[in-house]
């Protein structure tokens, strides 16, 4: 059985319902997914099998069957069916063979189901905003309705003197001096901005010319709801931000209800090119998603350039330290903010997979390695045996040299930076715990080098 470990979005957005998923869950899932390539007679799945997975059959043809005889079906790519899953079930009602060569895509339920889960969300927090905004406009127009006709009132009777065919024949007086003024202008003497000035326009005329700035502007002076300009021009709402985020997966472990919580408790914020957003050294207090423009990370250097859909700021508010690097923005954009507060309540605590030292130690001689993420001085001076050293501000330059198919827990002394690297490691896709508690809590397992 060959794999290939590559698929390209539009082939992804023939299947469905994988075609509804927003373009940045459809580049996230590419790189998820992946293309096995088996030979004829080769069975793909049995019937009875609970293997959570949904299979695409991309080239070739298979048949599917069921043991008492009751199904038996020819499904080929060729055929419009292709494009849903091959037997969408749990357990498998029937068994599928290949026919010949065939190619087929495998992708995991629980990462499909969360990627639709959370665009559904993002789309449907979208479509209250928009009820909202409509259902405040109209509020608006009701009461500017409703002001108009209360000024456009009968005088009362004392103000009878000034009778309706006296208030006629002054508008008329004005209108013919008006005119009678602007006939003694020439239009060739006047100057060119004058005279455009003067064209009239329809109200559909006016709103076309109108800036998409001042169109946002208008829509939340009139709604209510807040609307931000994206560089592209863009209004960004609420609930955007979670379709732009590039990396949705590293929330996997939140429950749906936080999802929700989540969005709603976030703050949208506009920045300008060189705010410096996160300071080295200072404590933090805020997460943030980059949802536009783009930012630098700098710890006396540049180190890394953040993209539309990053996240950055949950280091320290793991682990109770400081800021070890600074955010600044290159360009112009929009960040969503969330406070520690929120941050501890909806991500903190439900990413961290904290495990006893009992369960550590029967986790260790199952096959899990310990992470020791203290300062090398500390590994050196004592350490869990088999321990690997990957110091906490390391984490991220060398995460690379872990491998997504192990299990790893995290440890430090007390367990607030083994927190912090775990929280770090999960965001990245790596399956990890955290000894709780640190590992001071089991010194006769320390030995020294």
């Amino acid at each position: 059985m060959a794999k290939n470990w590559t698929i390209d979005i539009e082939r992804l957005m023939r299947l469905e319902p994988i075609s509804a998923l927003s373009n940045e869950r459809l580049e996230e899932l590419a790189k998820l997914a992946y293309i096995e390539r088996v030979s004829i007679g080769v069975s793909l799945f049995r019937e009875g099998d609970l293997d959570n997975q949904t299979l695409y059959l991309l080239q070739g043809d298979v048949q599917l069957s069921s043991s008492d005889g009751s199904f038996d079906e020819v499904v080929s790519s060729r055929h419009n069916t292709a494009k849903f899953p091959l037997d969408d079930s749990q357990p498998r009602q029937v068994s599928c063979v290949a026919l010949g060569l065939v190619e087929f895509l495998r992708i995991d339920n629980s990462v499909l189901d969360y990627m639709m889960m959370w665009d559904q969300l993002a789309v449907q927090e979208e479509l209250l905003g928009e009820n909202q905004a409509e259902e405040h406009v109209e509020e608006k127009v009701e009461q500017e309705i409703e002001a108009t006709n209360d000024n456009k009132e009968l005088p009362d009777q004392e103000d009878d003197n000034h009778s309706t065919e006296d208030e006629l024949a002054a508008i008329e007086t004005e209108s013919n001096s008006e005119i009678e003024q602007e006939e003694k202008v020439s239009i060739h003497e006047a100057p060119q901005a004058d005279y455009s000035a003067t064209v009239i326009m329809s109200p559909q005329e006016l709103e076309k010319e109108m800036s998409d700035t001042q169109l946002n502007k208008k829509a939340e002076a009139a709604s209510g709801v807040n609307f931000v300009t994206s560089q592209s021009g863009e209004p960004v709402e609420k609930g955007a931000w979670m379709r732009r985020m590039r990396h949705i997966m590293a929330f996997k472990n939140l429950p749906p209800a936080n999802i929700k919580d989540l969005l709603e408790r976030m703050e949208s914020i506009k920045v300008k090119q060189g705010d410096t957003i996160v300071k080295q050294g200072e404590h933090g207090d805020s997460f943030y998603v980059l949802t536009d423009g783009q930012a630098q990370v700098t710890r006396m250097i540049e180190l890394a350039e953040l993209e539309a859909g990053a996240s950055f700021g949950e280091e320290s508010l793991v682990s109770g330290g400081e800021r070890n690097a600074s955010i600044t923005m290159k360009t112009d954009g929009v960040l969503m903010k969330l406070s520690k507060q929120d941050f501890d309540e909806l991500l903190k605590e439900p990413m961290l997979n904290r495990i006893s030292p009992e369960d550590a130690r029967i986790r260790s001689f199952k096959g899990d390695h310990w992470l020791d993420v203290r300062h090398a001085s500390e590994y050196h001076h004592s350490h869990l045996r088999k321990a690997n050293n990957m110091p906490l501000h390391e984490i991220r330059m060398r995460m690379g040299e872990l491998d997504k198919t192990q299990n790893y827990i995290c440890y430090c002394n007390t367990g607030r930076r083994s927190s912090a690297a775990a929280f770090i490691l999960a965001q990245a896709g790596y399956n990890v715990s955290v000894l709780n508690g640190g590992v001071r809590v089991m010194p006769q397992d320390l030995v020294k080098d």
